[in-house]
């Protein structure tokens, strides 16, 4: 059954006005047709009574939890060639909470600030989309493109950053997530395809940061930050 996100006024259900294309044009709605809709982390079973205008109306509230325990947010540098769009949208399946994409000293892309905010607006439909794909319960925040410097005072309760160069051990990442408690945050940075500095790295552990090692294996940047989530979401699903 199709998801979205939309706000409501009593037992009126109001969509934006893509999803409402969506709904009368992809989906071809009829009058009687089911759909879930989201409003503000509450879910409801929602059918269609009018398709112009097209209206919907609340069934009954629906008891479902997509949600991990404790949130995750991914902060990733810009990548080539849409990888960063791939970190976005398989991060939202993987229940991230939130994004924060940035530059950092070794990334290739470099951007005005025009071409920011238009990277931002798009980041914001692959969220939303895949918010709605995944049934989750809540959109990812998306914070606007920062500097690394920026990044490293974004608050959270615990952060962590991949650099294999200070990370103990072969493989801390489960040990290192165990710290983390429901109801916290945990920020995970991920650098660019070149990594980050010993500059960097060294300003991040002294602002309290925790490196982390993600196994034998050198990872590409984007396979990193799923990597990142993936064990994330497995340990918090066991909770």
């Amino acid at each position: 059954m199709e998801r979205f996100f939309a706000s409501r006024n009593g037992n009126d259900v109001f969509l934006t006005p893509e999803d409402e294309h969506h709904l009368l044009h992809v989906l071809r709605a009829e009058v009687g047709m089911e759909v879930e809709v989201v409003d503000e982390g509450d879910l409801f079973l929602t059918k269609v009574v009018s398709l112009n205008p097209c209206r919907l109306t609340i069934v009954r509230p629906l008891e479902r939890n997509g949600e991990l325990p404790a949130k995750l947010v991914l902060a990733f540098s810009l990548l080539k060639g849409g990888h960063d769009e791939l970190v976005l949208m398989k991060g939202t399946e993987l229940g991230a909470s939130a994004f924060v994409p940035f530059i950092s000293s070794r990334c290739i892309i470099r951007l005005e600030e025009k071409e920011k905010e238009k990277r931002f607006a798009r980041y914001q439909k692959i969220v939303a989309g895949a918010a709605s794909q995944s049934k989750r319960l809540t959109v990812p925040s998306l914070s606007p493109i920062l500097s690394f410097a920026q990044t490293l005072a974004y608050p959270a309760d615990h952060h962590f950053f991949a650099y294999e160069n200070l990370a103990d051990g072969t493989f801390n990442l489960p040990e290192a997530f165990a710290s983390v408690k429901p109801g916290e945050t945990a920020l995970c940075m991920v650098g660019p395809e070149g990594g980050f500095s010993p500059e960097e790295a060294k300003e991040a552990v002294n602002k309290g940061w925790t490196s982390v090692s993600l196994g034998r294996r050198i990872l590409r940047a984007e396979t990193a930050s799923l990597y990142l989530a993936s064990v994330f979401a497995f340990l918090e699903e066991r909770k």
